[in-house]
């Protein structure tokens, strides 16, 4: 038997083994497909249409980590999480609930922290910690009508005493490195409490409409213990609205229409030098908005594969107004981009998939004092790999690293591939 057969027939041997991902749902399974979850049916649609709660079935799922973790994560592997669905409780009569045990505070309407709830680079939440206390979900069917909602709740506290204040000796509650928190702005470390309500609506046999309202108060302070000088927030408010249908158009096209409005208040009043002139201070007006507006279509090919084709417009501008200047904004606007994925089962258990997303009429604009300063103007190319092992009940996805097609493992061409899984997530459905 020739060698290049034998490097093959291990390589099979390792997708047995170790090669994660399956085909039914998870973050990685949207993430490793290069589009948002909205424009696809997956079980993390639940976090942001709440009224999906009730259709998803009974299941634990387990996010395994993300080699390419936030810079809030202190370790190898961040974004790590468990989370179970329970939808036959008492046989079902006091509804289906849902419990999500996370290492880092999610994304607004997002099931982790590397997921995003718009398009483009500014479609990104601003708030990142390790702080998430708890995300608790209960959802009910009433004949064609759906209600999902959700309580959400982050929280960390950092405190030092004034006799510790020269030395520098801190005590610390709720983070795991403080150099971590200290490194960055604790306005984009707020504390969290959330609120959500969904409906879903069967408006024939072929369309359903989903509709949401997400909202969380984000605050945060910092107090000088010696001068009483602080540097808190000055707008807790964040929120976001979104809907979609699903329109049965063909027998095997499924359309999906989707809107999105996000709003993130990042206010804030002092400043991180503490200084007591400040104190009382008009505040920093922040802000990030933005809104996007898609279509797609969702194809089934052959007996269980997916081909996601579509577009999405969308609009970010974040505004700033300090203390005693004029107005500034960036803004992104993408007219439209463009995104296409497939999914294809290889055989029972190995599920491969790629996509990828195209800004084709895409800009960002800066503003100062009314006056446009920069414009810059391009069409950015995102393009993600995936994978997926299903091993009798237990699911697993993965992204891929983007070297994996080229380099495969060290044995098969003796070049390296790093982090060869980069984000990788196991589903169990009972």
């Amino acid at each position: 038997m020739s060698s290049r057969v034998v490097k093959w027939l291990l390589l099979a041997s390792l997708f047995l083994l170790v090669f994660p991902v399956v085909a039914s749902a998870s973050t990685a399974r949207v993430e490793g497909m290069a589009i948002q979850g909205d424009y696809i049916k997956d079980y993390t649609n639940i976090y942001t249409y709440l009224s999906n709660i009730c259709c998803v079935g009974n299941l634990v799922y387990g996010e395994l980590g993300n080699t390419a973790f936030s810079s809030s994560a202190p370790a190898a592997f961040g974004d790590r999480a468990v989370g179970v669905v329970l939808g036959n409780l008492w046989d079902g009569r006091i509804g289906t609930w849902a419990l999500h045990m996370r290492e880092e505070t999610a994304q607004l309407g997002q099931g982790d922290d590397s997921s995003t709830p718009g398009a483009g680079f500014g479609g990104m939440d601003p708030n990142v910690n390790l702080n998430q206390s708890f995300d608790l979900m209960w959802g009910k069917k009433f004949g064609t009508t759906s209600l999902g909602l959700d309580l959400s709740r982050a929280y960390g506290r950092l405190e030092r005493s004034p006799l510790d204040l020269k030395s520098d000796v801190l005590l610390i509650t709720g983070f795991d490195d403080i150099t971590t928190f200290l490194s960055d702005d604790p306005n984009f470390f707020r504390n969290v409490i959330g609120f959500g309500g969904g409906l879903g609506f069967e408006l024939s046999p072929k369309t359903t409409v989903e509709a949401s309202f997400l909202y969380q108060s984000r605050t945060f302070e910092w107090t000088d213990a010696t001068t009483g000088a602080s540097y808190k927030n000055d707008g807790p408010t964040t929120y976001q609205i979104a809907a979609r249908f699903f329109w049965q158009w063909q027998p095997n096209v499924m359309v999906v229409p989707v809107f999105k409005y996000y709003s993130f208040d990042l206010s804030t009043k002092g400043d991180t030098t503490f200084n007591v002139a400040t104190t009382g201070n008009p505040v920093n007006d922040q802000s990030l908005k933005g809104w996007q507006a898609g279509l797609a279509g969702n194809w089934t090919l052959g007996s269980n594969d997916l081909f996601v084709l579509g577009f999405t417009f969308a609009n970010n501008k974040a505004e700033s107004t300090p203390r005693g200047e004029l107005t500034s904004s960036i803004t992104e606007s993408i007219t439209p981009q463009f995104f296409a994925a497939l999914e294809t089962h290889v055989n029972s258990w190995l599920t491969l998939r790629m996509g990828a997303n195209k800004g084709v009429f895409y800009s960002q604009k800066l503003v100062t004092a009314g006056t446009e300063v920069q414009k810059a103007s391009g069409s950015p190319f995102q393009m993600s790999l995936g994978a997926g092992l299903k091993l009798s009940t237990l699911q697993v996805d993965a992204t891929l690293s983007q070297q994996f097609p080229h380099n495969m493992p060290y044995f098969i061409s003796g070049e390296s591939t790093a982090n060869m899984f980069p984000k990788v997530s196991a589903t169990y459905a009972f």
